[in-house]
């Protein structure tokens, strides 16, 4: 087998990984999102992240106005996008954390299938 055969086998495996990945998560995420008391999961997450972006948003612009003594405007300007920014994702990750760790496993499954297919066409086992 030569080089090139080997590197397109295994962009077709990686492929394949990637494919399976992408849809145990997306199995997941739809099984978790039909359940009744999960569905309103990601809205309510998104409503209620707003506070810690806020917090977020005062805590930059504080240090914003401490760590740059010259121009503080600008300081106080990337602090508060910053702390914004940091602020709405950690929340917003916090509370789908059940989403996020159904769509890990989801994925995870199904990698792990795919993986062990591709081990058992390189190694065959013979029972006999």
């Amino acid at each position: 087998m030569s080089i090139t055969d080997k590197i397109k086998t295994n962009l077709a495996y990686g492929k394949e990984l990637v494919e399976s990945g992408i849809e145990g998560a997306s199995e997941a995420r739809k099984t978790v999102l039909a359940e009744e008391d999960k569905s309103n999961l990601v809205h309510a997450a998104v409503q209620e992240s707003w506070q810690s972006a806020t917090i977020g948003a005062m805590a930059g612009a504080l240090v914003g106005v401490l760590s740059d003594e010259q121009k503080p405007t600008r300081g106080v300007i990337f602090g508060v996008l910053l702390g914004a920014a940091v602020g709405y994702a950690s929340s917003f990750a916090w509370k789908t954390r059940p989403l996020t760790s159904a769509m890990a496993h989801g994925a995870g499954k199904r990698i792990s299938r795919v993986r062990d297919q591709h081990w058992l066409t390189d190694h065959p086992i013979n029972y006999g």
